[in-house]
């Protein structure tokens, strides 16, 4: 494909220069990439994180699709008609997994791109983020390094000491072996994030991986881990996995520490609910040392050297939002089974609201 504007780098490419889906002519081509967007009813996160999108210098083809996971309040659709480039998409069952699965479900690239409505993508984002695809036939996910938006209060510090989305400055590639090698735990963080993520669409059709796991993540009971779960699948089915730190997106992390201990408190219930249905499914053992072992491991650690840190006259946890992540471990089988229950009755008996699931309610 030639390129257009400067020499040395890809243009700015409008998605493509995107007519309405429903107005597409027979035959005309696909786009190469798929970004899906998912947002819950928080517009002035999502018009920043739009504009960014559209900014991409990319060389690619590529559509935008916005997920509205709340749209009995109108506020996204009537955001996105400001946007002529965007296609809009309802799915009034709540929680990002479900989300998600609908915008698989209508996306018409080669390759799906995540990320979400607290993020902003820098202008070489998505270029970096596909051009493992392009290079090796193999690699079946690309994660890029995900940094924060902005370190200003005590929380969004906070969140970047536990590890923050993870990801260092060098590229890694996981596979099959790298899993493999991990005896007494699934370190899974360490690939990277949803937020920041691309997807071979051919590996969603694999049996062995599927689409996202709806009894985890966001907007669910268990709370989180539903993309690391997916990277867990994808590697479990003998597929390699790409980091490139070069995929820059930026992220607003939580403000304030209430809202930081309930993020956390997800991901711990997130993390016992993903190692019990590894342990159901894949009949993966080291979930159970996972659970057993490492989680106290590393809480033991933890409290250890923040008690050094406090003889030293030092701070850097807090011992109550310690507390309640420990707390939210023992909430992770009840929530777990919550979620299995939710997912069920909506399988069998779906809410009124659904009708509006994973359908194209405009495009713009």
């Amino acid at each position: 494909m030639g390129l257009v504007g400067e020499a040395s780098k890809p243009p700015i490419r409008r998605p493509m220069d995107c007519v309405p889906n429903a107005a597409r002519a027979e035959g005309e081509p696909r786009p190469e990439i798929s970004i899906l967007l998912p947002t819950c009813d928080r517009s002035a996160l999502l018009e920043t994180c739009l504009d960014a999108l559209l900014r991409q210098r990319t060389a690619r083809t590529f559509e935008v699709i916005v997920i509205d996971n709340a749209p009995q309040s109108g506020h996204s659709s009537e955001l996105v008609t400001r946007f002529p480039h965007v296609r809009l998409i309802t799915e009034a069952r709540r929680g990002l997994s479900y989300a998600r699965n609908a915008g698989i479900r209508a996306a018409r690239g080669e390759i799906v791109a995540f990320t979400d409505d607290d993020t902003q993508a820098v202008p070489d984002w998505l270029e970096n983020l596909v051009a493992p695809f392009f290079a090796r036939a193999e690699v079946a996910a690309v994660t890029g390094k995900t940094v924060p938006l902005k370190l200003e209060t005590e929380a969004e510090r906070l969140f970047e000491a536990y590890g923050g989305f993870g990801g260092g400055k060098a590229p890694a590639e996981f596979n099959p072996g790298w899993l493999s090698s991990k005896v007494w735990r699934l370190p899974v963080w360490q690939i990277g994030a949803g937020a920041n993520a691309a997807f071979r669409a051919s590996v969603f059709r694999d049996p062995a991986v599927g689409l996202m796991e709806e009894r985890l993540g966001p907007g669910s009971p268990a709370g989180a881990w539903d993309d690391l779960c997916l990277f867990y699948r994808i590697l479990r089915a003998g597929h390699v996995i790409v980091y490139q730190p070069s995929a820059k997106i930026r992220h607003a992390h939580r403000q304030n520490l209430t809202e930081l201990s309930r993020q956390l408190q997800a991901y711990r219930r997130g993390e016992v609910a993903f190692c019990l249905l590894s342990l159901a499914r894949e009949r993966e053992w080291r979930a159970l040392l996972h659970l057993a072992l490492w989680i106290p491991y590393w809480r033991a650690t933890q409290l250890f050297g923040e008690l050094l840190r406090r003889i030293r006259g030092e701070k850097l946890f807090r011992f109550p939002m310690l507390f309640w992540e420990w707390c939210a471990y023992l909430q992770g089988p009840a929530a777990l089974l919550s979620s299995q229950r939710r997912v069920r009755r909506w399988a069998s008996e779906p809410p009124d609201e659904t009708n509006l699931s994973a359908r194209v309610s405009r495009d713009v």
